[in-house]
């Protein structure tokens, strides 16, 4: 697949250095509307880590640690890399001039943009604007974990009198894919209805109520099925669950971050930002233009192989 090619799984968001700001009212709106994103506070290790990750977007906070001139040569420092070049950069400030916009905009490949921060929803769906036209969920609604070999995720159903267990391949906010002994495809016959569906992921056990989207027979002789939460279940379940999703990808990103290695180039040798000369046109927007961005409400919508599923 080339790099420029919007994903079928979406891509990884990372933001360096974002402010306090940022993380409350960007970030938090981004993870509740299913956008996998992670903070790196460590500009150090960022290289190191993004190179494992090169078709990620890739957003800098300017106004910290570095000066324009440094961030500057930092991000241009991406274009002498075959793996880094890919990234897809962007970048957040909320106290850069539009010189400082047309110097970055015309010298660096910005498929994120030069976005001036505000807490106003305007920004927000500009914001995401911007990542659904660069593929940033791919093809998936949900964000979704893969839960195999994870302890303490489980599952049981109650059926005549007594209890099957079942296991769970991944799950979602939205819903979950479950396999379990083939004479029991009996009970997860597509459109099924189930109301005793019980449910622990992590510290928090469930009765969920759930629709069999799709049931498939493997040929190992188990059977697999995907079964979406429905609105019966309370809004708090379904935050718990997302919330976990994060812990658990933030937990293992923590990890990646704690082995890179880190950078040691120096960025403020070297002035090239103050020498550009830029002629500046006032009259276009402060923000990279966008139109007004699609509703921020989830909708889910599914092809019908299992692997592709939108969960």
């Amino acid at each position: 697949m080339e790099s420029r090619e919007n994903p079928l799984f979406g891509r990884k968001i990372f933001f360096i250095c974002p402010s306090y700001a940022i993380e409350k009212h960007l970030i938090e709106k981004l993870r509740q509307n299913e956008y996998e994103v992670f903070v790196l506070k460590e500009y150090r290790k960022a290289k190191s880590l993004l190179s494992h990750f090169p078709d990620s977007m890739c957003f800098i906070n300017i106004d910290s640690e570095f000066s324009y001139s440094a961030w500057y040569n930092y991000m241009k420092s991406f274009q002498s890399s075959e793996i880094l070049k890919s990234i897809y950069l962007g970048i957040l400030t909320e106290s850069a001039s539009m010189e400082d916009k047309d110097k970055f905009m015309m010298n660096i490949p910005l498929p994120g943009g030069f976005n001036r921060f505000d807490k106003s929803e305007k920004f927000i769906n500009n914001f995401i604007a911007i990542l659904d036209l660069n593929g940033a969920k791919g093809r998936r609604k949900y964000l979704r974990f893969d839960t195999r070999g994870i302890k303490d995720v489980s599952g049981y159903i109650a059926a005549e009198g007594k209890l099957y267990s079942v296991d769970i391949k991944d799950i979602s906010s939205a819903g979950l894919a479950i396999t379990y002994k083939r004479e029991l495809t009996v009970l997860f016959q597509k459109n099924t209805l189930i109301r005793n569906l019980s449910l622990t992921v992590g510290r928090k056990s469930m009765v969920c109520s759930c629709i069999v989207f799709n049931t498939q027979i493997n040929a190992d002789g188990t059977a697999m099925s995907v079964l979406m939460l429905t609105n019966e279940n309370p809004e708090e379940s379904k935050n718990y669950i997302r919330n976990y999703i994060f812990e658990k990808l933030n937990s293992s990103m923590d990890e990646a971050i704690n082995a890179a290695e880190r950078d040691t180039a120096s960025y403020s040798q070297s002035d090239e930002y103050s020498k550009i000369v830029v002629v500046h046109d006032s009259s276009y927007d402060e923000l990279t233009p966008l139109e007004e961005a699609e509703d921020l409400s989830v909708a889910s919508a599914y092809t019908g192989n299992f692997d592709d599923d939108i969960l």
